[in-house]
Order: structure tokens, then sequence, then C-alpha cells
């Protein structure tokens, strides 16, 4: 992998936020969706695209019955049934505790109970497999502005959910537990007046070392958002002087909680404080998804793969786009740059040697006046390249050649 400047920087898809006093904390969720029947009804457990978040739902329907002949039976239900999204059926399959596959009548049955939920988990499907494309194609749609206040930018990070301990809720947390812990006998006597205070105090006394803890955690999180909002606005100031040195720590730090749809490696290197040299490691052709998914009326998924002409397209608007897009973050948060130099690699393999190698399929010197001065909605970005001295070999089909990159 290519390493030719100093500063290398991993972004990602989701949500992250770097504390740089305490290193990086990542967030990253599960991609696609899942479900779980139980005792108890269907549950969704389902990965948001892009965000690094994911959430838990309950999915049986008012008034379901399991003694109702068209729905699973008391039995079947007894256990855990997960569903699982297979890439190599394009399908869902289903599985009891253990992971064993349910009988062709136990499936039936799941499918035709919970149609409308697992239409749901399609449609999601769909749209997390669009979405990895649909992104990509428009990264140049969404450029950065300029950045107004480097102060702001730098107070932003409060906006950090911090929740504060609540010792009304911790109290009933613990007790609902206690009370899930008793047995028959044992809640019975809570009936007794004695054994009742007992059990309260036991809880009172629980909650309060409890609270206790997380209020400790809860004070040093805000000492820590507090120094870190301080640093932040200290090194605003030496941005906005010029310093590369802060320049280079301070845009480190957005760019590792960029909300960027590849996880792909970034070198960078200023020249000086209007010039900056960016090496972007691109995803290989083979790797850019090559199918779309749409919903069919009978609830049912249909994936497809794209043809050989609109997979080079969309790999040449994500490339193109990628390139734009960086730049115009870079601009964003640095009010002194004028010119990013961006250059874009992938890994190829060489017949002779049979390892990877890189190559650079382009090298553009992409300056802030023209960038902006473009409208993004009406231009390929690869055309667009053409207003930025580009240094590139690719033909009208979009198959890119070895470059000799700009350093």
């Amino acid at each position: 992998m290519s390493f030719r400047f100093q500063k290398r920087v991993r972004i990602a898809p989701g949500v992250r936020i770097n504390f740089s006093k305490r290193g990086v904390s990542t967030s990253v969720g599960p991609q696609g969706a899942s479900l779980t029947a139980g005792k108890r009804g269907l549950y969704g457990n389902t990965g948001i695209p892009g965000t690094g978040l994911s959430y838990r739902t309950k999915l049986n329907k008012k008034g379901d019955r399991s003694t109702n002949r068209s729905t699973p039976t008391n039995k079947d239900m007894q256990q855990n049934v997960e569903v699982i999204w297979d890439d190599s059926l394009q399908d869902v399959r289903f599985e009891k505790n253990g992971g064993h596959a349910l009988t062709e009548h136990e499936e039936k049955q799941v499918r035709k109970h919970y149609k409308n939920d697992l239409s749901n988990i399609y449609r999601e499907k769909a749209s997390e497999i669009n979405s990895k494309t649909d992104r990509l194609l428009v990264l140049h749609h969404h450029l950065f502005k300029p950045s107004t206040s480097l102060a702001k930018a730098a107070e932003d990070i409060q906006q950090v959910a911090i929740e504060k301990p609540d010792k009304e809720r911790i109290y009933l947390r613990l007790q609902q537990n206690y009370k899930a812990n008793l047995s028959l006998l044992e809640k019975l006597k809570l009936w007794l007046p004695k054994n009742r205070k007992n059990f309260n105090q036991t809880v009172e006394s629980k909650s309060n070392e409890q609270f206790n803890e997380e209020n400790v955690l809860y004070n040093e999180e805000i000492q820590a958002l507090l120094e870190e909002t301080e640093y932040r606005k200290q090194l605003a100031l030496q941005v906005k002087d010029g310093n590369t040195d802060a320049m280079e720590k301070w845009i480190s730090l957005f760019l590792e909680e960029l909300d960027f749809p590849l996880e792909t490696d970034l070198d960078f290197k200023f020249q000086s404080e209007t010039n900056l040299y960016v090496d972007l490691d691109l995803p290989k052709p083979e790797e850019v998804p090559i199918t779309k998914a749409t919903l069919l009326k009978s609830g049912r998924l249909k994936i497809v793969n794209k043809t050989q002409r609109d997979h080079r397209e969309h790999y040449a608007l994500m490339v193109g786009g990628s390139a734009l897009y960086l730049a115009s973050f870079f601009f964003c948060y640095l009010p002194t740059l004028q010119s990013v130099t961006l250059s874009g690699y992938n890994q190829v393999v060489n017949r002779s040697t049979g390892h990877e190698e890189d190559q650079y399929i382009y090298s553009v010197m992409i300056d802030r006046e023209t960038l902006y001065s473009l409208n993004m909605k009406n231009v390929h970005p690869i055309e667009a390249f053409h207003h930025f001295q580009p240094n590139i070999n690719v033909t009208k089909t979009y198959i890119f050649k070895e470059i000799i990159p700009y350093h």
C-alpha cells in the first residue's frame, strides 16, 4: 500500500467522536437486518446503513393468538427463531437455537404469520443494498461549504450527548431486576412488612452505590468534554494563523469523525499553509457494489447484477466524486488552504510476481475558487477533472489506466 506522505488517517462510515486527549472512541454498527421470534413475540434487529447505529423492535401484531392454527404453535415458539440475511441465497433464512434450520412447515408458518414484518425487513435490505451505491454516486453533489467560524467548529463537539445519571431510574431498574430473580415464595414473603422493608433497603443501598459510581463517570466525561473543547479552540486559533503543525492536528480530528461511505486510508502532507498533498486509497473496481435491489409486489426482494457499463460508470462517479468531496472537506476546515493536490490509487496484481501493487489512476490539482464555481448537480466528476490540471488516462467507457502522480 502506498505511503508517500507521513500522516495517515482512516476514514469510514458511521458516527464517531474523537477525544484527542483520550484516543479515538468509535461506534460502528452492524449492517443488515434480522428478526428474533420468542415466547413474547417477534423482534426485529436492524442495522442502519451509514450511521453506526442499530435498533431492536417488537414486531408481533395486536390480537395475535398462539392457538390460531395458521400461526406457529406454543411449542414452536418456545425456541427463538432468528431470521438471517444470506448473501449466497439473496434471501432470508431461519434458524432455531443452536443454528438448526426450521422445517419446511415451520418456515411456511413463520412466513405466513409475519408476512408484513418480513416485507419490512426486505424493504430495509433493499434500501441497504442500494444505499451502498446511491450515496457514492452523488458525493460531489454534497460538497462541504467553507466554515464561517473555526471557533464554532471547535464547539460542535459539545453536541455529544452525555446522559446524566437518574437516581430514581436506577432504583426502579434494580428493583425490577431483583424482583425478577425472586422465586414465587420469596415474592409472596414481600407482602410481610418486615420483609418488604428489608428488600427496599437493599435496593436503596445498591441503587445509591450505583448512582455514585455513575455520577463519578459522568463528571469525568463532562470534564473531558470541556478540556477537549478548550483544546480545539486553542488549536483553531493557530489554524487561522496558518500554522501547518496545528492544521495537521486539526484536520486529523475531523477526518477521524467524518462519516464517509467507504472505509479507507487517506495520507496527506502540507507543503505550506495554502497547499496540501493527499493520497486516497480507492477500492478496486470489483469491490464496488455490483447489485441493485427492488421490492416485488409479492413482498419478496429481487436482486440483480448491474450491467458492465453501469458498473464502470458508477465506479467513475464514485472515485471522481470522492476526490471533489474530500477536497471540499479540507477547504471547509482550513481557511488558509487554496489548493489540494489529490491522487487516487488502488491495488492490482502484478502477473509476474503474483503480489498486489499500488496503481495510481488519477492525480488532480484542485483549487478552492474553481471547485466552488462549478454547478456540481450538472457535472460528471471525471469531466470536472479537466478544470484541475488532471493527470489521468481513462477511456470513454471508464477503464482507468496507470499514471504517475504529482509529487
